[in-house]
Formats: C-alpha cells, sequence, structure tokens
C-alpha cells in the first residue's frame, strides 16, 4: 500500500550519500527495497528475474546520486530509474523467451475490473483466479509502454494520482486520463482472450 515518502529525510540521507557516508546509502535502500522490489514484480512479472533488477536499480541509483538535483524530490527521481531498469529488463527478457497462454475456464469477465483495480495480488486458492492474475500480466505486455505503466503505478502499485504525474512528468489530469484509457484497453484484450479460449 502507499505511503508517502518524508522528502525531508530523503533529503538528508542523499546529502550524507555525497558526503560518502555508506551507512546513508543502506538507509536509502532499507527504505525504499520493498517498493522496488513490488514495482520490479508486477511490472516484468517474472519472481527469479525481481531480485537482480532491484539490485541493478539501486547500483544506477547510487553511481546517479551526484547528478541528483536536491531542490526536486527524491522518490519520483527513484522511481524513473526503476521504471527505465524494469523497461529494459522486460525488452531483454521479451528477446529470450517465447510465451505461452494458460488455459482458462473463467465464466464471469467482470471479474477483470476487480482484479484490474485490486492493489495487492493476495494469496488465492481458487485456480481460475490465479489463471486470471496470470493472464493479467501477460495481457499487460501486450499493452503500449505509456499504459501499461499507468496501471503499474496506479492499479498495481497504488500510487496517488498526484505522484504520478511527477513520475510521468505530466498533469493530475493527463496521469487520470492514462489510467482509464490504459483499463479500458487492458479490460478489452483480457476480455477477447477468454471469449477465444471459450471459442476451443
Amino acid at each position: 500500500m502507499w505511503k508517502e515518502p518524508n522528502a525531508d529525510e530523503d533529503r538528508k540521507l542523499v546529502a550524507q550519500c555525497r558526503a560518502r557516508d555508506p551507512l546513508a546509502f543502506e538507509e536509502l535502500v532499507r527504505k525504499y527495497q520493498q517498493t522496488i522490489l513490488n514495482l520490479a514484480y508486477h511490472y516484468i512479472g517474472y519472481r527469479n528475474e525481481v531480485e537482480d533488477v532491484a539490485q541493478q536499480i539501486f547500483t544506477k541509483v547510487y553511481f546517479a546520486l551526484p547528478k541528483f538535483d536536491e531542490r526536486r524530490p527524491f522518490f519520483p527521481w527513484l522511481y524513473r530509474i526503476a521504471l527505465n531498469q524494469c523497461y529494459d529488463e522486460l525488452r531483454r527478457i521479451r528477446r529470450q523467451k517465447i510465451h505461452t497462454f494458460s488455459e482458462l475456464s473463467l465464466d464471469d469477465a467482470s471479474s477483470i475490473e476487480n482484479l484490474i483495480s485490486q492493489n495487492e495480488a493476495s494469496p488465492v486458492a481458487d485456480e481460475n483466479r490465479q489463471e486470471l492474475h496470470r493472464l493479467l500480466y501477460r495481457m499487460l505486455e501486450k499493452l503500449p509502454e505509456q499504459q501499461r505503466l499507468a496501471i503499474v503505478l496506479r492499479d498495481l502499485e497504488a500510487i496517488p494520482y498526484e505522484k504520478m504525474a511527477e513520475i510521468l512528468k505530466c498533469t493530475e489530469q493527463a496521469a487520470r486520463l492514462k489510467v482509464f484509457r490504459a483499463r479500458v484497453r487492458l479490460k478489452t484484450l483480457m476480455e477477447k482472450a477468454l471469449h477465444n479460449r471459450r471459442q476451443l
């Protein structure tokens, strides 16, 4: 669940990092590690890749800190680096792997909307719902980059629209529009996939 970062605390830690305090960077990593792991999992969808990607992200952050503008909030800057790394990793994975679609036997297509707007994927025993989660991540890969990003930020990471606007460098209204269009497109893709499954 989204928790507002403490900008003053971040600013202090960044200043300490620039003063070559290794403990300060460790504190930044501890503070944002779970957020970055969640992002990597939601964006990439492959558990065995997530920890490596998170490590690469924090390595990039460490070496980019001297260029960080301390007048701006740290979290959106960190998140942009993380998103770019996740996108690069996703492209690499796509080149290496061939994806196949799971067999589905879901009758209630309306539950797609509930799944899309669900902030956290809680453990579920129901096999159909697990298959629907897998389908969701496969359909996310079919979305244009900006639409995929909108779904990840708002519906999977529960980032407020105000913070989304900072991360995406757009207005809050534009962020809302991106999410709306992405949800419509994702719902259409999922319903089509389920319909095709029923025709088999």
